[in-house]
């Protein structure tokens, strides 16, 4: 399995890159008036206006850092009654991928930092990384009031 890493605030997280269509740098989004602080705004995605969530306002409750290694992650999202749907999460330090022998998420949904890094130089940390699941992170509620707008 190949993992994407990145940052959100202090944490480490690993999302599964079949999860994702597109790495793509900050772009100029629109503010959606009448929304949580996390909800950056909505950009258009190859013709598609779609969500901006800002992981680390919604993590952290402080805004994303603009600097080079910011990027906008587009996940395909499942909504209910719509199929997938592209899904923008903005992260700090997209940088890096790594791969693993995991087949799924590990039961605590944490990964030992050592474990990414097998024959190969180990960075000088001991962080866990956090397991990232999107599907896990908004709650039905807030899907619905983002994808409402493309009914």
């Amino acid at each position: 399995m190949l993992l994407l890493l990145f940052e959100i605030g202090d944490g480490r997280y690993a999302l599964d890159t079949n999860q994702v269509l597109e790495i793509v740098p900050l772009v100029k989004f629109k503010k959606i008036p009448a929304t949580p602080d996390y909800v950056a705004g909505l950009m258009n995605y190859r013709g598609t206006g779609t969500p901006v969530i800002d992981l680390n306002q919604l993590v952290d409750s402080v805004s994303f850092e603009d600097v080079l290694s910011t990027r906008i992650i587009i996940v395909n999202y499942p909504v209910a009654g719509r199929g997938d749907r592209p899904l923008a999460l903005i992260a700090n330090n997209v940088t890096e991928t790594a791969s693993v022998q995991m087949t799924k998420p590990p039961p605590a949904g944490v990964i030992m930092d050592k474990s990414l890094y097998e024959d190969e130089i180990i960075p000088d940390t001991n962080n866990i990384i956090q397991w990232f699941d999107p599907q896990k992170t908004l709650s039905d509620k807030d899907i619905t009031m983002l994808f409402e707008a493309d009914a």
